[in-house]
């Protein structure tokens, strides 16, 4: 659109004549294209028209000819045709096949464009003409149109209509370009009008010509009436800009100080709030310099100094008057120029702005706060160190509140006093007092007095009075600080001065203090958890985890060979009876009992564990190896579990088991050693109970041996590997069979028989005798129904049944249940009796 603007006449004489010079082309082309078109139909036409006479009179011609046979005159006849006429070609074709072809002389003229050659093209064909004579046939003559020809003929009419327009157009143009220039001479009276007033006649009105045109006039008359209106409202304008700037002024002098001063600096008007502001009389202010009237003037922290020039100075300035108080203006100097461009006089203007100076050192102060803030507060979540945290937190209040002493004093647990933790300032003295519960902080905020005064003993701070006197304090704030209602201590700070303390310092206090107090508990809650996480919650021993730590860290420690360690693993017999018989509570009561009796048979060189379960464990670290001291220790450790326990009132006892390796005679490592102690716990527990065995290589393989047989028994059930053996009872009176016993065998398919001494204790143990009790059950069942079909003698039978057996809920049921099943009779199962090692087991029970 723009590159359309600037295209644009910049004169209305000119704009007016590219507008006609469009309209009246558009109109010309138009009717010119009409034109063309009209001429060039009416022209082929007319060809047509002079084609199909020529042909007629060529073809009587040649009728009359070709009748007689002379082909010379037919010849003739078609060079005579072809002669001025609008055909390129003649051509006579007799029946014979003989052909007389002739072409048109070609014209020394420019050739027409080819677009009205190809619209003749397409409107003249090519004529053929029989030659018939008294209805019979000659041949055909075939005329061809000369469409250049004809084309050139109609390019030329049209350059010359073309011509004939653009001239006309032309001389069009000319005449009105003249009169449109006369009648718009007569605005050019305007640029006269236009010097009057620039020259200052405000009353003065543009000429009018009586031939201008009317329009013209009217527009004159116009612009006379809006000079007229406008002269009336520019005064009352002028009027009401002075009234309004009347009143700026005075409303300038209300919220600025504002003085003018003269070219050299000196003040020669001053508004009232800046002789209040200066603090001087309005004589002495007319008497001095700007750079005068106050002292110490300042921006930001260097001096003030106003050099007069021609620009526009601002920027804040720090001014003290005769108080001594300090004030902040936004000040602006502006230079009043004359005619010439020299400075006449400056303007000054201040604005008061102290108050939102102070807001924003308020603010940079408490972003300063904040950050302290925050860097404490990561560095309380990350400090393992209460002490360094301690120091940190006294650093931190002393710098956010901008002052050079503070203090953290907490609780000592022992003396239940308060005890100097941290200190900045205070040249360490030490600091042990007592606190009281009416003791209170932030009273400085609350009254708006000083905490501290000259008086040592003051109740508003933990500090003893010897130490506020000896490291010259005067001022105080001290925070509590709490966990969960507990009193742990006070964050303080200190001043020499009588210093007021706000609010804002209260809470900058009670943040840190908050924070310190999480860290505090955090503390105190991880000390917890690691104790939770290496202790027995019911004995309070060391765990299992400690131990191993623990053991892997003295092993770690030892160098030389003589340096040994011992673990001694205890193991308490028959615990689980009184647990099941008894109860948990009375079982959980033997626990600690034995655990107290463990921790008074070892010395500072030794700690004691509990495993888990019935499982105590003794590390006893050694500069020389001991056997005798390590036997000592054993048993008095197997006397001791072997007194009796008074639970609720009754009597019970135990006894226990003991193992003991040695490093690094018995391994290198925690895990080993540990499974070595445990290894010889194990022989002691199977050599009787109640007594105790070293570690020694032979003790792994019987282990081996006994974890290869219990992984063999889990599948020889399912892969129906036992068998039963009937061992015949005979009456010692008459010597017949009075019973059977049924004898449980394991035929294993690769190591044969195995004894029952070595796979039935393990059934028992593994829990794997019930359903293998189960099987002989049936299977006695079986073959009692199975003797009975074929006749064999009917004798009772007797099955051996452990105590894991009896103490399984619904023996009897199941018995019942399988012996209805089978339909034999009940009493052919012989008395039902336990096992050797079951009755050992039950004599051992509680009560027994």
């Amino acid at each position: 659109m723009n590159f359309f603007k600037s295209l644009l006449p910049k004169s209305l004489t000119s704009r007016i004549l590219a507008m006609l010079s469009i309209l009246i082309l558009t109109f010309l082309t138009s009717g010119l294209g009409l034109f063309y078109k009209n001429q060039l139909l009416q022209h082929i036409e007319e060809i047509q028209d002079t084609a199909n006479m020529l042909i007629e009179v060529a073809a009587q011609a040649v009728e009359e000819s070709v009748v007689i046979g002379d082909y010379d005159t037919i010849k003739r006849t078609l060079e005579k045709t072809l002669a001025r006429s609008p055909f390129k070609s003649a051509v006579f074709i007799d029946l014979s096949g003989g052909v007389i072809r002739l072409q048109a002389a070609s014209a020394p003229v420019g050739r027409g464009p080819a677009w009205i050659e190809s619209e003749v093209a397409a409107r003249l064909f090519d004529v053929n003409r029989p030659i018939t004579v008294g209805g019979k046939d000659y041949g055909v003559m075939r005329l061809s149109f000369n469409a250049e020809r004809i084309a050139t003929e109609l390019y030329s009419l049209v350059i010359q209509a073309t011509l004939f327009a653009v001239f006309f157009l032309l001389i069009s143009l000319i005449l009105m370009g003249f009169m449109i220039k006369r009648s718009l001479a007569h605005l050019g009276k305007l640029h006269s009008y236009e010097a009057e007033i620039a020259s200052g006649a405000v009353a003065a009105e543009a000429m009018l010509v009586a031939d201008a045109p009317m329009e013209i006039q009217e527009a004159i008359k116009a612009v006379n009436r809006t000079a007229a209106s406008m002269r009336n409202h520019f005064g009352l304008r002028i009027d009401s800009l002075m009234n309004t700037l009347v009143q700026h002024k005075n409303a300038l002098d209300e919220v600025s100080i504002v003085c003018e001063v003269s070219a050299s600096g000196r003040i020669t008007y001053v508004n009232e709030r800046f002789v209040k502001s200066s603090q001087h009389s309005r004589a002495e202010l007319l008497e001095l310099k700007i750079d005068e009237v106050w002292t110490g003037m300042s921006s930001a922290s260097e001096p003030w100094r106003w050099v007069p020039e021609n620009e526009v100075w601002n920027g804040e300035v720090r001014l003290s008057g005769r108080t001594g108080k300090d004030a902040w203006h936004r000040r602006t100097i502006i230079p009043i120029l004359d005619d010439m461009g020299g400075v006449e006089k400056y303007i000054c203007i201040d604005i008061d702005i102290t108050v939102r100076k102070e807001f924003e050192v308020a603010i940079l102060d408490n972003s300063r706060r904040q950050n302290l803030i925050a860097l404490f507060g990561q560095q309380a979540l990350t400090e393992e160190n209460v002490s360094a945290l301690g120091e940190l937190a006294a650093l931190t209040a002393a710098q956010g509140l901008t002052l050079s002493k503070a203090a953290l004093l907490v609780v000592d647990r022992v003396s239940h006093g308060v005890i100097l933790n941290a200190e900045v300032g205070l040249n360490h003295v030490e600091v042990r007092s007592g606190y009281h519960n009416d003791f209170l902080n932030g009273t400085a905020s609350s009254t708006g007095c000083v905490i501290n005064s000259d008086t040592p003993d003051n109740r508003y701070t933990l500090l003893p009075g010897e130490t506020v006197e000896a490291c010259g304090i005067r001022s105080g704030l001290e925070i509590e600080i709490s966990c969960r209602e507990v009193f742990k201590g006070v964050l303080g700070v200190y001043a020499s001065t009588d210093y007021s303390f706000t609010r804002e310092d209260v809470s900058y206090l009670q943040t840190l203090a908050n924070l310190l107090a999480a860290a505090l508990e955090r503390y105190d809650a991880k000390k917890k958890l690691i104790y939770l996480a290496e202790n027995d919650s019911l004995t309070h021993l060391p765990n299992r985890w400690f131990l191993s730590n623990y053991l892997r860290e003295i092993i770690s420690r030892k160098t030389s060979v003589p340096d040994a360690v011992s673990v001694i693993f205890i193991d308490l017999d028959r615990f689980k009876a009184v647990n099941d018989t008894l109860g948990h509570s009375v079982g959980d009561q033997l626990l600690i009992q034995a655990g107290r009796r463990l921790k008074d048979c070892i010395d500072e060189n030794s700690v004691v564990a509990r495993l888990g379960g019935d499982e105590f464990s003794i590390v006893v670290t050694h500069h020389v190896y001991s056997e005798s001291l390590i036997k000592a220790l054993a048993n008095h450790v197997v006397e001791a579990l072997g007194k009796p326990f008074n639970l609720g009132g009754q009597d019970v006892f135990v006894s226990a088991s003991v193992g003991i390796a040695n490093y690094p005679f018995d391994g290198r490592d925690t895990g080993v050693i540990l499974k070595n102690a445990d290894t010889a716990m194990y022989h002691a527990k199977k050599s009787g109970r109640n007594n105790y065995k070293f570690y020694n290589a032979t003790m792994n393989e019987s282990l081996v041996r006994r974890l290869q047989t219990e992984t063999l028994l889990r599948g020889a059930l399912d892969r129906d590997e036992f068998i039963l053996h009937f061992q015949p009872k005979v009456s010692l009176t008459d010597g017949r069979i009075s019973g059977l016993e049924a004898l449980l065998r394991w035929n294993h398919p690769e190591q044969g028989m195995v004894s029952p001494a070595e796979f039935i204790p393990i059934l028992e143990d593994t829990g794997l005798i019930i359903p293998v009790g189960e099987w002989v059950i049936r299977n006695v069942c079986e073959t009692i129904k199975s003797w009975e079909e074929n006749n064999v003698m009917q004798v009772p039978i007797a099955i051996n049944l452990s105590v894991r057996q009896l103490q399984v809920k619904g023996l009897a049921e199941t018995i019942k249940h399988i012996v209805e099943g089978y339909g034999i009779n009940p009493a052919l199962l012989g008395m039902l009796r336990s096992t050797c090692r079951a009755a050992v087991a039950s004599r051992n029970l509680p009560g027994t």
